[in-house]
């Protein structure tokens, strides 16, 4: 404790100031100091904000429920953009050949509790008549029945085109995913292809 006339540091049970000998009762926060209180409005009205945002978040989504889907998406995105922390990850390739009547792909790896996941990007490829590619974005899934030549679902498909921008939203949460670059209709000529795109998430 501290003396209310000095501010000496006292023991806890004394009757006076053993420095200026003043006999008043001590106080157990030091004068003009106010730390305390400032603390606690500041948890304080994070704590209200937070508690807002909350309701709101809970009451507009109860309100959309029987709505479009993307406007729910939507009020999923803002949420997670105010409450967790973004992550981005790359994926540029700079000259990839994808040899005739063959095709090439990326892995792109989602980890558990990612929400509002996100793929955008461009590529463009050069080669042959048309320098024209397919590109595809497929779920783990998808992907396998592609290759079987069985029906898929692309989460994005350009068609045969020599540039493209990319743009998908993905599931949340933990997934594998496989964009493919494929060039198998072109019997002699191999493509090359340029890639500049990301993989964003939050948690």
């Amino acid at each position: 404790m501290f003396c209310n006339n000095c501010g000496a540091d006292i023991p806890h049970d004394s009757r006076f100031c053993k420095m200026c000998g003043d006999s008043f009762l001590v106080s157990p926060n030091r004068p003009g100091t106010g730390k305390g209180n400032w603390s606690v409005a500041v948890f304080a009205v994070a704590g209200v904000l937070l508690l807002s945002a909350l309701g709101y978040y809970v009451y507009t989504r109860k309100q959309m429920q029987g709505g479009a889907a993307s406007a729910i998406d939507e009020v999923d995105r803002s949420f997670d953009k105010l409450t967790k922390k973004p992550h981005s990850i790359p994926l540029v390739s700079d000259g990839l050949t994808i040899n005739q009547l063959g095709y090439s792909y990326f892995k792109l790896q989602v980890p558990a509790k990612a929400s509002s996941v996100e793929f955008h990007g461009n590529f463009t490829a050069s080669g042959g008549a048309g320098n024209m590619v397919e590109a595809f974005l497929f779920s783990a899934d998808g992907y396998e029945n592609w290759q079987r030549q069985q029906y898929a679902n692309p989460l994005y498909r350009s068609g045969r085109v020599s540039m493209d921008q990319m743009d998908a939203e993905l599931p949340s949460g933990p997934g594998t995913y496989y964009l493919v670059f494929n060039n198998k209709f072109s019997e002699l000529t191999p493509k090359t292809i340029h890639v500049q795109a990301k993989l964003t998430y939050y948690q």
